[in-house]
């Protein structure tokens, strides 16, 4: 590391480390503080999406631009896993940590660990409840919801519709955030009428699935759109309406540009989804960890609450809008 410590954040991670801060639960990262080059961790609550592998990606090539490391974890949406892994990167001394809290609330410890141990914290797209972080980089996700259904106004006009939300984990703030923008011009619409609005712990596709089939039967496949939060839930929903023989009948609104949305977009499905700028925010995450690692201000577009957010854009995939799919699968093309 290039900087010294505080005398209290030298303390802090000596209690931390007598009361058992673990060992990396990665495979093999650089042991911080064994060069001079700044190491920047990050704990992000999934790998199982392709999303992620996106973003994962882009940061360690900024890295690499930069002269910098990056210790990438993942904490599978277990927020004791986040914290073994904040601890770790306390105690390995980081210059800068980033996280994606698995749980709003809990992750508010982990900043205050952090802090403590004079390193800096950007939060990572969900909002850490109750934490001053000292940046927060996130696509606008009232906008995402919002494209999503104006997108889908402008295509399907002022006849009548039976409208489907699917939204993720109840109290994370991407999520409630994305719904209200879909009520948002949902609102302002009187021909759309909402049938079902239902959130799932984890952003779980086979909850999303389940919700799905229930509301089937429940309107007698009278349904003309869903909105999901993300992906994987309007891939669950897609597979429920497949199920009763309704696919092509309705049209499916995702989020986060993922290749198997893709993949269904080119073989012609009813789906369209919303690229978030995982590329840039994985580039970001290291430019504005060693903006902060050097003791200087990182670029912002907005401060929410005294802490300085940098917004990535968002961008709409369908089969007429094709390039943010080709950026991030050209082997599909």
């Amino acid at each position: 590391m290039k900087r010294w410590r505080s005398l209290a954040g030298v303390l802090s991670c000596g209690v931390l480390l007598l009361a058992g801060c673990g060992t990396e639960t990665g495979a093999g990262g650089p042991t911080a503080g064994s060069n001079d080059k700044i190491v920047v961790g990050v704990t992000n609550i999934t790998m199982k999406e392709s999303v992620y592998q996106f973003m994962k990606t882009a940061a360690e090539n900024k890295a690499k631009e930069l002269g910098v490391e990056v210790m990438w974890q993942s904490s599978e949406l277990d927020p004791s896993a986040q914290m073994n892994q904040v601890q770790n990167f306390i105690a390995q001394k980081v210059d800068a940590i980033v996280i994606e809290p698995a749980d709003p609330h809990a992750a508010k410890q982990q900043v205050m660990l952090a802090k403590q141990a004079g390193i800096p914290v950007i939060n990572l797209e969900g909002l850490i409840e109750g934490a001053k972080t000292d940046l927060r980089i996130v696509g606008d996700s009232v906008k995402v919801g919002e494209a999503q259904a104006e997108s889908f106004v402008q295509e399907w006009g002022d006849k009548p519709a039976n409208v489907v939300i699917l939204s993720g984990t109840k109290g994370d703030e991407v999520a409630e955030s994305i719904t209200k923008g879909n009520q948002n011009i949902i609102g302002k619409h009187a021909n759309l009428n909402v049938v079902g609005s239902q959130y799932h712990t984890n952003w779980d596709k086979q909850l999303a699935m389940n919700t799905m089939e229930n509301l089937l039967v429940k309107y007698k496949n009278d349904i003309q759109v869903v909105f999901a939060n993300n992906d994987g839930m309007i891939a669950g929903a897609m597979k429920a309406a497949e199920n009763a023989g309704v696919k092509d009948k309705i049209i499916f609104y995702g989020a986060d540009n993922d290749k198997s949305t893709v993949e269904a977009i080119l073989k012609g499905d009813p789906v369209r989804t919303i690229d978030k700028g995982a590329v840039l925010q994985g580039e970001r995450v290291v430019e504005g960890a060693v903006k902060l690692a050097k003791g200087e201000k990182p670029p912002s577009d907005q401060v929410i609450d005294d802490i300085p957010v940098w917004y990535t854009p968002i961008t709409i995939v369908d089969k007429d809008h094709l390039e943010a799919a080709k950026q991030k699968f050209p082997e599909l093309f």
